[in-house]
């Protein structure tokens, strides 16, 4: 048995290897002049808020450059492999994917790149064949959160983890709070954790197994930690339903929008989130696709914003307390301090106001 697994594993890690390799030999993206710049948008949904914000940036970037969008909506694997098979036939310039499973779509992202396509991703997975990806340092916004909470608990509480194994982002956030509740810190417990399949109902799964970990534990559990805000939210309605309140019980989450913030500001159970600055990560990947496909300033050229192909930029969001949650009516930049730039000057990316403008907070 050992034998196999090991013969298993040196396949595995050929099969990798491999793929990496024939990625590292594809061609350059093609530089445009003559033509209108075509970018595919594919993105699986569009019930959480920072698929919206993401959504609603993406449009801005595109108008404001002048640049055709042709978006892809596919909620499985099957249909989001049809939709990028279509952006291919119809010879976009470059595709971008928004926080999705990337490994099921691997073998048609390399067939985009031979064909001169650029391939980027926002908030997703780096895998072979895709130029760049902005994301944040998701193990350490999870971290980040996990020690403040902690912090607030004294070091004496009770977890409970929900968290989204299909997009590995996800599980960066969680597994190392995880080890150190359960490896380093005494006084903290893991009582739970469950997995969500995004085939379904996410939210509907994370208020039933906060329903269950609250029928067997009771308030003896002090915080659910959910890998993104929209089990957050759900896990808070689990908590009322359930006739606990937030002093009682508490859920946290990572994204941020004007759902999430309306009910850490009305004081529901939802009461920290790490707010991502998706419009930033958007704003990036345009702004290296412009320079590679429009200026033809290629990874690692003089100038270049990334050193390589197979890059990922990382930003740095902000943790949303009680106490500093955005008031309704700001744009959604104020959150993040406009990145430490001016907020009132108009020509400022995230003053642009095509598409409607920025996001407003609600």
């Amino acid at each position: 048995m050992r034998k196999i697994n090991l013969i298993l594993m040196v396949l595995l890690l050929t099969l990798v290897l491999t793929s990496f390799a024939l990625a590292a030999e594809l061609p350059d993206p093609i530089v445009v002049k003559d033509h209108q710049f075509r970018v595919g948008y594919l993105y699986r949904e569009m019930g959480s808020e920072s698929a919206q914000r993401n959504y609603r940036q993406v449009k801005i970037e595109a108008a404001h450059r002048s640049w055709k969008l042709i978006e892809v909506y596919a909620q499985t694997d099957e249909n989001r492999r049809n939709g990028l098979n279509n952006l291919i036939n119809q010879k976009v310039d470059a595709i971008i994917f928004a926080n999705m499973p990337m490994k099921p779509l691997e073998d048609l992202i390399i067939e985009a790149r031979e064909r001169g396509i650029g391939v980027y991703n926002v908030d997703t997975d780096l895998i072979p064949g895709v130029i760049a990806n902005v994301t944040q340092l998701n193990g350490i916004a999870g971290l980040s959160m996990f020690y403040q909470i902690a912090e607030i608990l004294n070091w004496e509480g009770n977890f409970a983890i929900i968290t989204v194994p299909e997009i590995p982002v996800n599980t960066q956030r969680t597994e190392p709070a995880k080890a150190l509740i359960n490896n380093v810190f005494p006084g903290l417990t893991l009582l739970g954790e469950e997995y969500i399949n995004v085939s379904e109902d996410v939210r509907e799964q994370a208020f039933n197994f906060t329903k269950r970990w609250l029928t067997k534990y009771g308030d003896k559990l002090d915080v659910v930690f959910s890998s993104w805000d929209g089990g957050a939210k759900a896990a808070a309605n689990a908590i009322e339903q359930t006739g606990f309140d937030s002093s009682q019980v508490f859920s946290i989450g990572i994204d941020g929008g004007s759902e999430t913030w309306s009910m850490i500001r009305k004081g529901t159970p939802f009461k920290y989130s790490y707010a991502q600055p998706f419009e930033l990560y958007d704003h990036a990947i345009f702004e290296i696709i412009e320079q590679i496909q429009i200026r033809g300033i290629m990874p690692g050229d003089e100038g270049s914003i990334i050193s390589k192909y197979g890059l990922t930029i990382y930003k740095e969001g902000r943790m949303v307390t009680p106490e500093n949650v955005p008031e309704p009516g700001q744009s959604v930049h104020a959150v993040f301090n406009y990145y430490g730039g001016d907020p009132d000057d108009a020509n400022a990316w995230y003053n642009w106001q095509e598409e409607g403008g920025p996001y407003v907070i609600e």
